[in-house]
């Protein structure tokens, strides 16, 4: 016989070949006419071998094949040959030089597994049956050729046949769950139950002190629905084992889908707030209440107070609070219910952040200055990326009047932020820098900070109304002091504080006129609903006035000022000069 030559592009069925399918080569049977002979079929075998590990498997081929001619009992190349047509699916040529390496080395159990295979890959199930019989007979304490028989009887939906096949692995192995559960639902396939229901007896007599036996006698029952006779096994387990958890898990399913709803709650309780559950169990169960709650939009009057209870054992990690918080949420829990637990999961896992991030949300809500701070110190102390801790830290020591304080906090933020990040936090972290470094009488590193802020915003309108007055304050780049000024107001038309500031910028330019316009504007807005935050504002009106020569009216506004300024609210006392107030009105002109 001659093969048609050819060339395999990989390597691979090379390799598996010689590493792994390789059989061991046995002492020919038979007397051979000619010694030489024989060497010359072990030399065409080697060379053979040789021609496959260059790549050359047609040629390889070739060398089996005389190799044969003279000793058709080589089972090594004969097993080299059925590699060859198997992946060159030639399924006939495989079969056939298998099945003589099979038939002269009959006692091989590898070449007989390599043919079993070859009979279900060619789909030959009856084959591959028998000759799977032989090796069982064969090779008893071998259980793989069992498995694999089960397997071939279960595809051929020969329940019977799987029945008696594990009955000889059970032999060999000893009864088990696995096995008895195998052959339990075989018998059902069967519509055999009486065989069923006796395979799991037998199992749970095997071992009868074994509990978890007897309450799977329960459950196969309460799955086929016999509910009466898994009732019957589950309370006799009960007399003797009443906290077995495997029993009030069973119990538990038993009360749920025979729709006894009290005791499937009290069965569950007990169960769920075992120490002895496994945390993982726990936490799944718990999911899975918590889903079918929520799906049937049930009220939370048995799932919160369970939850609190589980709470209450030892924590070993915080999916459980985390589950409670979430539940708690969704539920739309008030606060005071929620934050309780939150301290929990925080205490559990100091670097949760998404329990601070809703601690703080409530903290922002309430207007709570130090919880806020005492949120955000924390995150900042465990070095948490996000920058809102830092914001937030930074505007409650700003609202404190903590200025080191507040700058340190929001420098470290922006050290946090990226242009991809949030820019209203960024732009308002810049432009708190602007204030507190002007308060603090470093206008450079104010306008620096102004700056950086309006390359992310160019068109904040407070940013641009401050920049711009602490600009004219200094009579420092006027046009452009000016220029952001309109800009703030073509953000926010009519503002009275912006407004100012405009007037204030022509005023310097000694504009007067279009300065008084610009501040009857700011009057007209004020109306009578003027306050002691507004007293710069009144006193700008009275040194414009002043300027256009209109000094009664002037002094009619400073001494409105000088009353506001004397006013206590909020703690705006002290934002203008009183004494110079006063010599303003005395002298009825403006005076720097």
């Amino acid at each position: 016989m001659r093969i048609i030559k050819y060339t395999l592009k990989s390597k691979f069925f090379l390799f598996l070949s010689l590493l792994f399918l390789m059989p061991v080569l046995r002492a020919q049977e038979g007397p051979l006419s000619v010694e030489t002979d024989e060497e010359r079929a072990q030399d065409l075998y080697l060379e053979g071998l040789q021609r496959q590990l260059a790549g050359d498997y047609a040629q390889a081929a070739e060398r089996y094949e005389q190799a044969l001619a003279i000793n058709p009992r080589l089972v090594g190349a004969l097993y080299q040959l059925s590699n060859y047509g198997h992946y060159m699916h030639n399924d006939s040529l495989a079969l056939d030089m298998m099945e003589r390496a099979v038939g002269i080395d009959q006692d091989n159990y590898w070449l007989k597994q390599s043919l079993v295979s070859l009979y279900i890959t060619q789909k030959r199930d009856d084959e591959a049956i028998r000759l799977l019989e032989d090796m069982a007979r064969q090779y008893p304490a071998k259980t793989d050729v069992l498995l694999m028989l089960v397997d071939m009887h279960k595809l051929r939906e020969d329940y019977a046949g799987v029945v008696k096949t594990l009955d000889r692995l059970e032999l060999l192995e000893g009864k088990s769950e696995s096995l008895s559960m195998e052959k339990f639902r075989n018998y059902m396939l069967m519509k055999d139950e009486k065989h069923a229901f006796a395979e799991m007896q037998s199992l749970a007599e095997e071992y009868p002190n074994d509990v978890r036996y007897r309450v799977l006698m329960g459950d196969v029952y309460q799955d086929n629905g016999h509910m009466a006779d898994a009732y019957r096994v589950y309370k006799e387990v009960e007399r003797d084992h009443p906290d077995n958890l495997n029993l009030l898990i069973s119990l538990s399913s038993f009360y749920a889908s025979t729709g006894q709803d009290s005791l499937f709650k009290a069965t569950f309780e007990q169960l769920v707030v075992s120490p002895r559950l496994d945390e993982d169990v726990r936490v799944g169960f718990m999911q899975n209440i918590i889903i079918r709650n929520l799906q049937e939009e049930g009220d939370t009057s048995f799932i919160m107070p369970l939850l609190h209870k589980i709470l209450a054992l030892p924590q070993h990690d915080a999916r459980m609070a985390e589950l409670c918080v979430r539940y708690q949420i969704t539920k739309e829990a008030p606060q005071e219910a929620v934050k309780p637990v939150l301290e929990q999961l925080l205490a559990i896992d100091p670097e949760a952040e998404q329990a601070r991030g809703q601690l703080l949300s409530y903290a922002v809500q309430n207007e709570d200055v130090d919880e806020i701070i005492r949120l955000c110190r924390t995150a900042v102390d465990y070095h948490s990326p996000d920058p809102v801790y830092y914001y937030y830290l930074g505007l409650a020591y700003f609202q404190q009047k903590e200025d080191e304080l507040a700058l340190q906090a929001f420098e470290q933020g922006l050290t946090k932020v990226n242009d991809k990040g949030n820019l209203t936090i960024i732009t308002n972290m810049y432009a708190i820098c602007g204030d507190i470094h002007h308060r603090m009488g470093n206008d450079e590193k104010a306008f620096q900070a102004y700056d950086s802020c309006l390359v992310y915003q160019p068109d904040d309108a407070l940013v641009l109304n401050n920049y711009a007055y602490y600009l004219s304050l200094k009579k420092q780049q006027l046009k452009r002091a000016e220029e952001m000024s309109s800009r703030s107001l073509q953000e926010s038309p009519g503002n009275p504080t912006y407004l100012d500031t405009y007037a204030w910028i022509l005023f310097q330019q000694k504009r007067y006129e279009e300065a008084r316009v610009a501040i009857d504007s700011v009057l007209v807005a004020l109306g009578d609903s003027v306050t002691a935050e507004d007293v710069n504002l009144i006193e700008h009106a009275g040194d414009i006035y002043a300027r256009c020569g209109q000094k009664e009216r002037a002094v009619e506004l400073w001494n409105q000022a000088l009353e506001l300024s004397q006013q206590e609210s909020d703690g705006t006392v002290g934002l203008t000069d009183t004494e110079k107030l006063k010599i303003k009105i005395r002298k009825k002109k403006y005076v720097e």
